[in-house]
């Protein structure tokens, strides 16, 4: 007998009606998804202003195109709001510098993120995987909390990539602690800064709570940054590539700061969307058994048993699928929202400089027009065999255009590798009746860990 498992909603319930602005703005201090309407997602092109500040939000592939790519230089800005959400973790980091600044950073770093480096890490992509399945052949059978675990998984693989043995694993846990409270605490939206005002304006207990957890991962950085400085970096991994450019190597190059807060958005980046993206696909597989059968089909052809490795990701089209189906239907980043720098047009409407501009892909990944099916999970879509393509700019799990993710083709290889080299070994399904939920704030992330039960697969 099938249990009976009430999933979670592909969308929040959606609002009725254009909703007040206070009421926009309590549900926006929530989440960021709480806040669309139904009509929200067949809208291509819209906004509305609060006294002073104009918004809009870019929902179709060719406003998406112009926000992100054409004009892109002109919304390189994160809104003021995302800026100060960040800020207190990552200072003038790559994820919140523009111009000038935003532009230096980024040739910096790119380097770092070539296919030929990133083919070095695929060693530990699987290493860290095969590491975990051998921990849940350990445990067994039994309850676990899906997202702690893909966490803990992603936090040593980047743990791993980008500061090699100097971080550990004690290091690696108090690390992702921190991220984690910092998330938990920070103010997605910010009334204050939405509307410019002084940094200290509405300060809440929440703050007090985000600092803790930001001093908790600058202590731990600072720390292993001060241990390497002292060494010949080797550019191993990507903390060795940052101390390369570092100011005591390089005239007018990176402060010790500098590279501390390059690190941690490395860190940030790489391991909160990975075990995002993991957690929701082992959510999805447990609701869709066709989907799950195929996808072990496709593992027992590909790896007849052994651990997935970078050489094999190209072959594991159906893994790979599944995996963009999931993050289709629950983007890491659901919303994306930029500060117009100069006055601009878009469908002949005039975006008056300093307008938020947000484009959500949330919103479009659902998006009525675009999608078949646009809330049902169909990985198929995402393979030769669908019959339509999706547009161009209707799909951005890592963003587009200048500001595109530089860790994306390391965050897919490793998302690949870890789910084929434990899918093979075990499924996790839900308890019958479980309701789960979701938190989003910096990211869109299950609530409450994902509680799942661990089950080994026959062999």
């Amino acid at each position: 007998m099938t249990a009976v498992v009430t999933p979670l909603p592909l969308r929040p319930v959606p609002l009725d009606g254009e909703p007040g602005a206070l009421t926009l703005f309590r549900l926006m201090r929530r989440d960021l998804l709480a806040m669309w309407t139904a009509e929200t997602y067949e809208l291509e092109f819209f906004g509305r202003r609060f006294l002073w500040r104009h918004t809009f939000v870019a929902n179709s592939p060719d406003t998406v195109e112009h926000v992100l790519v054409t004009r892109g230089e002109n919304y390189l800005r994160k809104s003021p709001y995302m800026r100060k959400a960040l800020e207190m973790l990552v200072g003038d980091g790559l994820i919140t510098s523009d111009g000038e600044l935003w532009r230096r950073r980024r040739a910096m770093q790119a380097p770092a993120f070539s296919a030929a480096n990133l083919r070095r890490f695929g060693a530990t992509m699987t290493a860290c995987a095969e590491e975990l399945r051998e921990q849940w052949r350990a445990r067994g059978a039994g309850p676990v909390l899906a997202h702690a675990e893909m966490a803990r998984l992603t936090a040593e693989v980047i743990g791993r990539a980008a500061f090699g043995d100097s971080l550990g694993a004690e290091r690696t846990a108090r690390l992702a602690h921190g991220f984690s409270a910092y998330q938990a605490a920070v103010e997605q939206f910010d009334l204050g800064a939405f509307f410019g005002l002084p940094s200290w304006f509405l300060r809440t207990p929440q703050w007090r709570s985000a600092q803790r957890g930001a001093a908790e991962v600058h202590a731990i950085v600072d720390e292993v940054v001060r241990k390497r400085l002292g060494e010949a970096p080797d550019g191993s991994d990507l903390l060795g590539l940052l101390l390369q450019a570092h100011e005591s190597r390089v005239p007018g190059g990176l402060t010790d700061e500098q590279v501390r807060n390059e690190a941690s958005v490395i860190f940030l980046a790489g391991h909160e969307t990975a075990a995002n993206a993991l957690a929701w696909t082992w959510y999805l597989l447990a609701l869709h058994p066709r989907a799950e059968a195929r996808l072990h089909e496709e593992l027992a052809h590909v790896l007849g048993g052994r651990v997935a490795r970078w050489e094999d990701v190209p072959a594991l089209k159906f893994t790979r699928a599944v995996l963009e189906e999931s993050m289709r239907l629950y983007p890491p980043l659901p919303v994306l929202s930029r500060e117009c720098i100069a006055e601009d047009e878009i469908r002949g409407r005039r975006i008056p400089k300093g307008s938020i501009v947000t484009v959500a892909p949330w919103l479009l990944h659902r998006h009525a027009k675009l999608w078949e099916h646009p809330h049902e999970f169909v990985p198929e879509r995402f393979t030769a065999e669908w019959p339509t393509r999706h547009a161009k700019f209707a799909y951005l799990p890592f963003g587009a255009g200048p500001r595109v993710c530089l860790g994306a083709a390391f965050a897919m290889n490793e998302v690949v590798i870890s789910l084929a080299t434990l899918a093979q070994a075990f499924v996790l399904r839900l308890d019958p009746g479980r309701e789960v939920g979701y938190e989003c704030r910096l990211t869109l992330r299950p609530a409450a860990g994902l509680p799942m039960r661990l089950e080994p697969r026959a062999s």
